[in-house]
């Protein structure tokens, strides 16, 4: 088996350990949303909750580079 798939982060420097579990923890609030709220895709409400971990100036500017490269499709 893979190393990689049976790490436990102990191997990690300590800011990405943290980063780990923080990470861990949004995922499963992730899920915890999209199963109260069928029709929510969980890497969406992953995704969302990340962002507001982020300054609003910092939302704004990753919202406006996405719509100048072209990646922002209807």
């Amino acid at each position: 088996m893979d190393a990689r798939l049976t790490a436990t982060g102990d191997d990690l420097a300590p800011d990405e350990r943290e980063w780990l579990l923080r990470s861990e923890a949004r995922w499963r609030r992730a899920h915890a949303i999209a199963c109260r709220h069928p029709g929510i895709d969980v890497g969406d409400a992953y995704h969302v909750l990340r962002a507001l971990e982020l300054s609003p100036s910092e939302r704004l500017r990753r919202g406006l580079t996405r719509v100048r490269a072209g990646t922002h499709t209807r």
